[in-house]
Formats: structure tokens, C-alpha cells, sequence
């Protein structure tokens, strides 16, 4: 009798806690997103369930429960349905085209109880109750989307985001993750890589489908993190997805794990202290850290005995394994080597002959040559060289013609390190003039000034500085062949800067580089209002904006003009770039009188696209100045714009006659290409003189009203008003017949 008990209660917690949900679409299992994934200043909460491009697909009740929460917007979740599961758990369904009838209803009289489109309802009692398998609504493509899709969350009894597939959802999937670069970066001001203390990319070779390697043995010294570029594939689907899991172990000792099981909602503002900002930014990729960062220990995905990075200050050999898993269990290892010797440095001359070079080392230790051939831009790939080994150490290089004129010369040690390259060119194919370009790059634990050659030159720059009428010289690096980079920098050395000049010291130390510096230097514990650009531009900011030191500077420059309006102050890149912002930065722009109009606004640029983004501006009639808040570096302008929306395609035809039966809704559609739509508070629709709340569909830019009953027979108004972000209006006004 008391076994009988017992497996009793055992069948009923199985039946409680072990049961299956249902996948959420009545449909093929297809995805587009996952768990976890990156977003702009947030992670993906979520799952995206694929339809096709097309709405209307049933969406089903995953298990037991009740409705109890309903929202509606034209932007973020769009239509959402929150069903209460009885387990604890709550499922989310965004974007939906329409819910059920019974929900609809209920949906129609919540926007006339609110007098608005825009609700978020929860529902206290359990009086929408439903069951496992029963349909909940239809797919559809509302809210903030680029395409029509299900995004489908489920939440713990906290409301905080888990991951779908560690519940009894899955999908089939047999391959492995990729992994495609590793990344090493130094932490602090006495840390390099081969060298030098900035960033370095690395590619990954694949050994077979579970391991991939780094070629050459990497030199390293002093605070280094770690971060890898990796996608995984998912069997039978068409995009990229994100990794579930890595660990990272360096001499078999644990450094950092991370698994994407539960997302704190308070947490989503850290998302860059665990993905490398810097390294998107310049098109690197999306880089996971390899370390803790900034106190991000407390994320619930990452093990909270991951370490901030680790010391290399030993010799000999480190040997780094990267363990990364998916959701579905497939797993690939990333191997790599890196050594805490000294960079090795050989000494060498070279001689040009007509075509040909003869290399010298002066080495005794046992070396391997490396010699490359590649073009004067640097964009040119570097082709390995065919060389005749002439006996003490001597090297003949052929072949060295245009385009491949530039001779590029480095050795490895027996431990496998390589020496920094050197970049050599025979006098007769020197360029003149020099023409570049000097950037300022800033990352978290300092800035490089930066100088790149349009054209390999083969000489030697430095930089100068001038602060209060003083110049101060700096060395310059040559880290690339056609890039030079002084060496870490503090922020703090750049106050009071105001000019940037580069010297050849073979060109009689003439200036052929200028660089204005319009900046001020932010601190963490400290608010700021900075003026730059002689007063044109205002920025203001709290404590806390950025987790470090920071220099804030803008550099005016040319950019493609927009299809539509016209520019009104130049444009001009806010900076720095490199380092995402952890507070919005207040940003005031002077204008000029006489071109101060009821239409401008300021719009952020991407170089990318060659498009210009309308930002949330606010003109003050008591000063100057428009203002906006940004929450990272870009290209910003203000811009007027007067073309008003375009509205069409209307249902009723203007002047049209129906049946009363034949007519279902009101809708039309809204096109403003520039400045934009904000949403339902930007129209204005009446029906015989009566505002109606509508429905605002952004991706498909139009507009419905569901009629609710019959219209009667005769003439009836139609009135139709929208404006765009910057205030341009267009109207239509008509009439059409019942018969």
C-alpha cells in the first residue's frame, strides 16, 4: 500500500513539473534568433519563430493556464499576449496580427475604456483561462520588427527571462558552432600584444569540425583578456544564431564560464562589459569576453569565479582552451598558444638590386626568415615570398615589381614567436607627397593617436602636440605598413590640446599632417558640461557615464548629403566611438538665426548604410540651441526637412459607394521617408467628425480601424491627418456613400 502511495505522488510530480510544452506555432520549427543574443545595448530575451515573411500563422497555448496580460503598441512587442502557465512559468507572444475573437473584443473595449491604442492591461483574475493545444491568436508582424515572426520568452515565477530550450522545447540540430577569430586585449597601460598595447585580431584555422587553432604562437605580457568570434548553425535553418555556453581554461587552470540560462531584466545595461563594444564598432565582428569586466560577475550567466583577465609574467609556453557549446549540446574547441618571452628582434640590412633584395641577418641563434611581398595601400594582401637561402644568414628576394614592390621582412624564434615586421621599398618607388589620414582611437584602458599612409612611404613620422603655445614630440609606432600609432595614452594627456601636427624627419621635419582638436576629459565620479567646436556644440553628462577616464572630442567632416531636406549645421563626429556609453549624453547643437524653421531636427549618419536616422529633438524658443540625448558616438547633423507624409491606398475610395456588408474597416497607408512616423499619436483619424482609435502597423506603415458595426445608409466624413517627427502635416478629407 505504501509503494502504491509513493508512486503516486511520484506520477503527479512528474505530471506537474515534467511536462511537455507544445511548440508555441502551429508550424514548421524554424528560427531566426535565440536566447541570449546581441542587440543593440540589450540582449535578446527570447526565441524568434520564422513564418516566412507572412503573418497569420495560430499560435497555441504551450500548456495549461490563463490569460494575464494583454498590451498593444505600434512600436516595441507590438500586440502581446502574457499567458500565466499553472508550473509558475510565464509565456510571452509579441508581434501577433490579431488575437482570438473573445480577445479581440476584450482589446476593443481596453482601448475605449483607455481612450488610447497604446495599453498594457494585466488581467488579476483568472477569467481567460485556457488550455494546452487551444489557439491564443495569429502570427502577424506589429511592434518594432524588421520582418513579420513570433518572439516567443518564457519567465520564471520572478518575470525574469529564461531560456526556452531548457525546458522540453528543442529544436533538431546536428552542427557544430564556428568559431572564426580570437581576439587578445591588454587591460591596462603595462600590458601588450606582440608588442604593443593595442587590441589585436587573430584568425582561426579549422582543424577538422570540432577544433579550431591559432597558426603562430602568440606574445603576450602583463593583464591580457581574452574574446571570440563565434556563430552557431542550427540543422536545416538559414541564419546565425548565438552560442549557449564557453568556458575558458589557460594552463588547465579555470578563467571564465559563462552559460545563457536566465536574463535579469536590470542586468540588459551591462551588455557590453560582456561583449566587446570596440571590436563591432570596427567591424571586427561580435566578440564574446573571455573575462569579467567592470563588476559584471553578478550577471547570472556568467560563473561568478570568473576572473577579470589573466597575468602573463612567466616564460615558456600558456596554453589557452576554449570549450563552446550550443543549445542543442554540439561542441567545438579553440586552442591557442602564448608566450611571456620578449618579443624576439633580429637585426638585419637590406640592399636593393634592380628587382631584387639581399637580406642580412646578424644572428647567430637559430631562426626562421619570414618574407612577404604586398602593395603600397593597405588595403594590398601580403603574398608570401619565394627566397634563396645564399649561407650565413644571407637571403636573396626576387620579383619585387609593382604592385608588389614593398619588401616586407620578420623572423620566428625556435619557441615559434614572431618579430614585428619591417616594411622596406627601394628609393626609386618612393612616393611624394605623403598624404594620410590621423584618428584619434579610444578604448577603456586608454588612446592611441593614429596615423595611416594613403600610399607606403618608407619613412619615419613622429607627432607633435601643441598645449598652451608649447609642442610636445611623440614617437611613432609603425604597427602596420601603413599605420603608425603612438603608444598608450592617458585621456588626461590630451587636455588643453589643440592642434595635432605629423613630421618626416627625412623631409626636413616639414609639417604634412594637421589636426585640430576641439575636446575636454570626462571623469567617472564626476557630472560634465564640455563646449566644443567653439561653441557649437554643448554636451552634458552625470556621474557614471563612462566607467573610466574618457576624452569626449568632435571632428567636423564631410559626408553624403540626404536624398531628402537639407543640411543646416555641418556635420561632425562625436567621439569617442570605441567605448559604449552607460548613461544618455545630453547633446545641444547652435544654430544660426536666420536658419532656425518649425522643421529641423538633428539625425544621427551611418557610413554603412549612407543614411541619416532622425534623433528626438526639441528646439527652444528662448535660446539657439536644439537639442537631443545620444547614448553613443556618431556622425550628427541638423537637418530641415518639409515634405509632408504621403498618404494613399485608402479603404473607403474617397467618393466610393459600398454595401454596408461589403464594409469590414477603415485603413490607408502612411509613407514619410526621412524624418518618419513616431506612431498612432502622429494621425489624427475621424469617422463622420468623430475621433476613432486605430491601429498604427509600422513595418507595413499603414493604418486600420476595424469597423464595429454597420454603417448606416448615406454619406459619411472621412477626415485624415498625419504628421511626421519635424512636424510636417498632410491631410485628406472626403467623403464616400452607404447604399
Amino acid at each position: 500500500m505504501t509503494c502504491k502511495i509513493w508512486f503516486i505522488i511520484f506520477f503527479l510530480y512528474c505530471h506537474s513539473f515534467c511536462q511537455e510544452y507544445l511548440w508555441p506555432v502551429q508550424g514548421e520549427k524554424a528560427l531566426t534568433a535565440v536566447f541570449g543574443e546581441e542587440r543593440p545595448g540589450r540582449y535578446h530575451t527570447g526565441i524568434d519563430i520564422r513564418t516566412f515573411g507572412e503573418i497569420g500563422y495560430k499560435l497555441i497555448a504551450v500548456d495549461d493556464g490563463y490569460i494575464s496580460r494583454i498590451r498593444t503598441s505600434s512600436k516595441g512587442y507590438g500586440k502581446t499576449l502574457y499567458l500565466k502557465l499553472n508550473d509558475g512559468n510565464t509565456v510571452v507572444y509579441a508581434h501577433l496580427d490579431h488575437f482570438t475573437s473573445e480577445l479581440d473584443n476584450l482589446v476593443n473595449a481596453l482601448h475605449e475604456y483607455y481612450g488610447k491604442y497604446t495599453i498594457d492591461h494585466k488581467i488579476e483574475t483568472k477569467d481567460y483561462s485556457v488550455k494546452k493545444g487551444d489557439v491564443l491568436g495569429y502570427s502577424g508582424d506589429t511592434g518594432g520588427v524588421s520582418g513579420p515572426h513570433l518572439h516567443f520568452e518564457i519567465r520564471d515565477k520572478n518575470e525574469q527571462p529564461i531560456n526556452p530550450f531548457n525546458t522540453s522545447l528543442n529544436i533538431s540540430d546536428h552542427i557544430h558552432p564556428v568559431a572564426n577569430s580570437l581576439a587578445i586585449i591588454p587591460l591596462n597601460e603595462n600590458s601588450f600584444v606582440d608588442g604593443l598595447s593595442e587590441q589585436k585580431v587573430y584568425p582561426l584555422k579549422k582543424l577538422d569540425d570540432n577544433v579550431y587553432v591559432i597558426d603562430d604562437t602568440i606574445s603576450v605580457y602583463g593583464s591580457i583578456g581574452l574574446a571570440i568570434e563565434t556563430i552557431d548553425k542550427i540543422t536545416g535553418q538559414f541564419f546565425n544564431f548565438g552560442i549557449y555556453s564557453i568556458n575558458l581554461l589557460l594552463n588547465a587552470e579555470f578563467i571564465y564560464s559563462m552559460q545563457y540560462d536566465l536574463i535579469n531584466w536590470e542586468n540588459a545595461s551591462k551588455i557590453y562589459t560582456e561583449r566587446s563594444y570596440s571590436l563591432y564598432r570596427q567591424g571586427h565582428g561580435k566578440f564574446y569576453h573571455l573575462f569579467t569586466h567592470h563588476e559584471n560577475q553578478g550577471l547570472p550567466f556568467i560563473n561568478n569565479k570568473s576572473r577579470s583577465g589573466y597575468t602573463f609574467n612567466n616564460s615558456g609556453l600558456h596554453d589557452a582552451i576554449i570549450n563552446i557549446q550550443d543549445y542543442a549540446g554540439n561542441k567545438i574547441e579553440v586552442r591557442a598558444f602564448f608566450s611571456s618571452d620578449t618579443i624576439p628582434e633580429f637585426e638585419y640590412t637590406t640592399n636593393f638590386l634592380n628587382n631584387s633584395c639581399i637580406v642580412t641577418f646578424n644572428e647567430s641563434q637559430k631562426f626562421e626568415p619570414q618574407f612577404f611581398l604586398c602593395g603600397k595601400y593597405a588595403n594590398d594582401k601580403a603574398i608570401p615570398s619565394e627566397y634563396y637561402d645564399m649561407g650565413n644568414n644571407t637571403f636573396v628576394i626576387e620579383n619585387i615589381i609593382p604592385p608588389l614592390c614593398v619588401l616586407q621582412i620578420s623572423g620566428k624564434n625556435e619557441n615559434g614567436i614572431s618579430s614585428r615586421p619591417t616594411f622596406h621599398i627601394k628609393s626609386a618607388d618612393l612616393i611624394n607627397p605623403i598624404e594620410g589620414e590621423l584618428t584619434i582611437l579610444q578604448y577603456e584602458h586608454g588612446l592611441f593617436i593614429k596615423f595611416s599612409e594613403k600610399e607606403f612611404s618608407g619613412l619615419d613620422p613622429f607627432l607633435v602636440m601643441e598645449k598652451e603655445g608649447i609642442n610636445y614630440s611623440y614617437d611613432l609606432n609603425r604597427n602596420r605598413r601603413n599605420t603608425f600609432t603612438t603608444e598608450l595614452l592617458n585621456p588626461q594627456e590630451l587636455v588643453n590640446v589643440k592642434e595635432i601636427n605629423i613630421h618626416y624627419e627625412k623631409n626636413l621635419q616639414a609639417e604634412i599632417f594637421n589636426f585640430d582638436l576641439s575636446g575636454g576629459v570626462v571623469f567617472p565620479d564626476s557630472p560634465f558640461q564640455i563646449e566644443l567646436l567653439n561653441g557649437m556644440l554643448r554636451i552634458k553628462g552625470n556621474t557614471e557615464t563612462f566607467y573610466d577616464t574618457t576624452f569626449i572630442w568632435a571632428e567636423p567632416l564631410k559626408v553624403s548629403l540626404p536624398k531628402e531636406g537639407k543640411i543646416i549645421t555641418e556635420p561632425f563626429f562625436l567621439k569617442p566611438d570605441l567605448i559604449p556609453f552607460n548613461r544618455e549624453i545630453q547633446m545641444d547643437i547652435l544654430l544660426d538665426p536666420l536658419q532656425i524653421s518649425d522643421h529641423l531636427g538633428i539625425y544621427s549618419y551611418n557610413p554603412k548604410k549612407s543614411d541619416w536616422t532622425y534623433l528626438s529633438s526639441e528646439l527652444y524658443s528662448d535660446s539657439l540651441f536644439i537639442r537631443t540625448s545620444i547614448s553613443s558616438g556618431e556622425i550628427f547633423a541638423v537637418i530641415e526637412e518639409i515634405n509632408p507624409p504621403e498618404l494613399s491606398e485608402f479603404t473607403p475610395y474617397l467618393d466610393g459607394t459600398y454595401y454596408s456588408s461589403d464594409l469590414e474597416h477603415l485603413s490607408f497607408s502612411v509613407h514619410d521617408t526621412f524624418a518618419g512616423i513616431e506612431g498612432e499619436t502622429d494621425v489624427i483619424l475621424k469617422l463622420d467628425g468623430k475621433p476613432v482609435i486605430f491601429e498604427y502597423n509600422s513595418y507595413q506603415k499603414k493604418v486600420r480601424y476595424p469597423l464595429k458595426y454597420n454603417l448606416t445608409k448615406g454619406t459619411h466624413t472621412l477626415y485624415v491627418q498625419a504628421s511626421d517627427k519635424v512636424g510636417n502635416m498632410s491631410f485628406v478629407e472626403g467623403k464616400f456613400f452607404i447604399k
